[in-house]
């Protein structure tokens, strides 16, 4: 009987380590934050308030679906060498982390300030198009 009992809990042992293991692995909502995905964004690069700001406007994961609602963002080098100005007025594709944010609805016929846009840390940009599209930008 002392064997069985003992075989029962190191059973019992085994499997809760098991258990914890795979609870550990998997990642939380919170790991998922501190390290969000990279994500491929299209749109149209334009100027902001200052020679150093540029915003991705008219912005969608998928450019060619047009019920996506576009988007605009801040967009913020995570490298000095990305090239942003000589892509202004280009519709490009960034590829980094999207801050996921929602701006605060401007009065009628404005836009969303600077400050208040989400922003995207771009890692690398690729130009989609000399020009923006009429509906990007």
């Amino acid at each position: 009987m002392k064997r069985f009992a003992t075989g029962l809990l190191a059973s019992l042992a085994v499997a809760t380590s098991l258990v914890l293991a795979q609870e550990q692995a998997k990642p939380t909502t919170a790991d998922q934050q501190k390290n969000p995905p990279d994500v491929s964004i299209t749109g149209c690069l334009t100027q902001g308030s200052a020679p150093t700001v540029f915003i991705l406007d008219n912005a969608r994961m998928n450019p060619r679906d047009q019920n996506e609602k576009a988007k605009s963002y801040l967009l913020v080098a995570a490298t000095e060498d990305l090239g942003f100005a000589s892509h202004l007025n280009h519709q490009v594709s960034v590829t980094g982390i999207a801050e996921v944010k929602t701006p605060p609805m401007p009065p009628a016929g404005q836009k969303p300030t600077e400050k208040d846009l989400p922003k995207l840390t771009a890692k690398s940009l690729t130009q989609v198009a000399d020009t923006c599209t009429p509906a990007s930008r």
